[in-house]
């Protein structure tokens, strides 16, 4: 049985940001019963989940999933498409409480039967710089031709190969520079892409890995290196492009996660812990609030080539290309 649990209690971490009176109010002895309840032996259903503590008040937090907007998959797929439908993907006026991912190949049986969608006028990324990490294939590829295609200059960022995506977009007719670097640099990349374009407006963190393995045989190596790139990643280019958005009071970042960091996943400890950030951008918003407004995670469900690599994946189906994400 394993549980987590959100205190809210004085200590010696608590200390250093809550003011004297409240860390006296908030007794860490008020916090102890449901932890000796958690752990007990007569504990055997309640597992996998988060609770808050504190104040003599114990609960238990749950996901929560709006109903969404269902669009078929094809052609006729596009940004307008789902501003047009936006309302739905964001009404939780009747939620569902999850506790998996959402049935994707169920969904995609209904939207392929429906009818061809019918949009809104297409975005405009003119004049906009759009950098986006691990752009050499899959879902990072599919994101680059994408602001492409709408006018946006492209840094296409791999630390494998970024110009076949980069000839690629320019053979379209689009522009497009490629940085074959780690996202451990960060400030490299970010350096590179005011080098080509003066600006940095876009940042797309989708660089990833899977290093899979039951915890049981986990070691240091599989766990560090998925935290360096997904966590460390997206705080290094990050980092070392807020100097720059903050400055041209404008900035745009859609950092990539997974379900897997919701629900967790089996052999994928590592992984599931490395994309559990979302938490990170709140800070952002609240740090510029009135300069940036637009920070974003995407659970992404479309499979991606650099990070099955190292599964049993055979092909992708057509339905899940990353291009309709």
């Amino acid at each position: 049985m394993v549980n987590a649990l959100c205190p809210a209690a004085g200590s010696r971490m608590t200390e250093t940001i809550m003011p004297p009176d409240l860390l006296e109010a908030l007794n860490p002895t008020w916090v102890v019963p449901i932890v000796a309840i958690l752990v007990h032996n007569t504990n055997t259903s309640e597992t996998g989940g988060i609770f808050e503590a504190g104040g003599g008040h114990f609960s238990k937090i749950r996901w929560e999933r709006s109903r969404g907007a269902l669009m078929r998959p094809d052609d006729s797929f596009t940004p307008g498409v789902v501003i047009k439908n936006w309302d739905k993907v964001i009404d939780f006026s009747n939620p569902e409480h999850p506790t998996g991912v959402s049935n994707s190949m169920a969904n995609l049986e209904k939207a392929i039967a429906l009818p061809p969608n019918v949009g809104r006028e297409q975005l405009d990324f003119t004049g906009k710089v759009a950098l986006v990490t691990g752009a050499g294939n899959g879902l990072g590829r599919a994101y680059s031709h994408a602001f492409a295609k709408y006018g946006a200059k492209v840094v296409v960022n791999d630390v494998v190969n970024p110009d076949t995506v980069v000839k690629e977009i320019r053979d379209l007719g689009g522009d497009a520079v490629g940085v074959k670097m780690s996202v451990e640099d960060g400030a490299g990349i970010i350096k590179a892409c005011i080098a080509a374009y003066g600006h940095i407006h876009i940042i797309v963190n989708n660089a990833g890995i899977l290093r899979d393995k039951a915890f049981t045989n986990m070691t240091d190596e599989l766990w560090e290196s998925v935290q360096t790139i997904h966590l460390r990643g997206t705080y290094n280019i990050t980092k070392a492009a807020w100097p720059y958005l903050h400055k041209q009071r404008y900035g745009r970042i859609v950092n990539i996660t997974s379900t897997t960091g919701i629900y967790g996943k089996f052999g994928q400890a590592n992984y599931a812990t490395a994309v559990s950030f979302p938490a990170f951008e709140p800070d952002l918003n609240s740090r510029l609030k009135n300069s940036l407004r637009k920070l974003a995670y995407s659970a992404s469900g479309a499979l991606s080539l650099e990070k099955v690599s190292n599964t049993t994946f055979m092909s992708i189906p057509s339905h899940l290309l990353p291009a309709l994400i």
